[in-house]
C-alpha cells in the first residue's frame, strides 16, 4: 500500500513539474516574441554612419532613426539658398505618431494656402550619426510632406516563393519639401569649442616672482 502511495506521489510531482516547466516555457516564449528590435543598431551601415531625424511640430518634438536619407534638391553652387530644399526619408513603420499625424493632416488638407496648412508646417534636423555623435547635420525649416507611400522591399535575388529564405521590409517613404535649409558642421564646431590648454606656472618661476616683490 505504501509503495502504491509513493508511486502515485511521484507521478503527481512529475506532472506538476512538467506543467510548471511548460507554463514557464510559454511565458518566456511570449516575452521573447514581444521584444522587437528597433532603431538603426539593428542594421549594418558603412562605417557606422546612420541618419537620425528630429522633427519639431506645432504640438511636440519627435526623434526617430531612419534607414535612408537622400537629398533630392539641396544647396548648390549656382542656386544656393534660392532653391527649395527637398529630401527623402525611408524607415520601417514604427513609433512616430506625430509624424504620422502631420503627414495625414498635410496630405488631406488639400488647400496649401490656408492658415491651417501654414500652422502644420514643421522643422526637421537630420543628423548623420557615428558612434553616438553627429558628424554632419542639416536643419530644414518650414517643411511639408510632399508625398508619402508605404511599400515593401525585398532581396531581388530571391522572392517570397523560395520559402522565406530572404527578408522583407515594409517601409514608409516621405518626400519633404521645405522653405529653407542650413547645413551644420558639428565636428568643426567641437574643435572651436575646445577649451584652451590651461597655462600653469612652473615652480622655477616662483623664485623670480618673489624677487620682483
Amino acid at each position: 500500500m505504501m509503495k502504491n502511495k509513493t508511486i502515485m506521489t511521484s507521478v503527481i510531482a512529475a506532472v506538476a513539474i512538467t506543467t510548471i516547466a511548460l507554463v514557464l516555457g510559454l511565458s518566456q516564449a511570449q516575452n521573447t516574441s514581444a521584444v522587437v528590435p528597433q532603431g538603426n543598431n539593428v542594421y549594418i551601415f558603412a562605417e557606422g554612419v546612420s541618419p537620425t531625424v528630429t522633427f519639431t511640430f506645432s504640438d511636440g518634438v519627435e526623434t526617430a532613426d531612419f534607414q535612408s536619407f537622400t537629398q533630392t534638391s539641396a544647396l548648390s553652387g549656382t542656386n544656393g539658398k534660392g532653391t527649395q530644399p527637398e529630401f527623402t526619408l525611408v524607415r520601417v513603420p514604427g513609433n512616430t505618431p506625430l509624424l504620422y499625424k502631420a503627414t495625414d493632416e498635410l496630405l488631406t488638407k488639400g488647400n496649401r494656402g490656408t492658415a491651417d496648412w501654414q500652422y502644420n508646417r514643421f522643422n526637421a534636423r537630420v543628423d548623420l550619426v557615428q558612434a553616438g555623435q553627429p558628424i554632419r547635420s542639416f536643419v530644414y525649416e518650414g517643411c511639408e510632406v510632399n508625398s508619402y507611400r508605404v511599400y515593401t522591399d525585398y532581396d531581388k535575388e530571391e522572392g517570397y516563393v523560395t520559402g522565406g529564405k530572404t527578408g522583407f521590409a515594409v517601409q514608409d517613404e516621405y518626400k519633404m519639401l521645405c522653405v529653407g535649409e542650413t547645413p551644420l558642421n558639428p565636428l568643426l564646431q567641437q574643435n572651436y569649442n575646445v577649451a584652451p590648454e590651461q597655462k600653469t606656472k612652473s615652480t622655477l618661476d616662483l623664485p623670480e616672482q618673489q624677487k620682483t616683490k
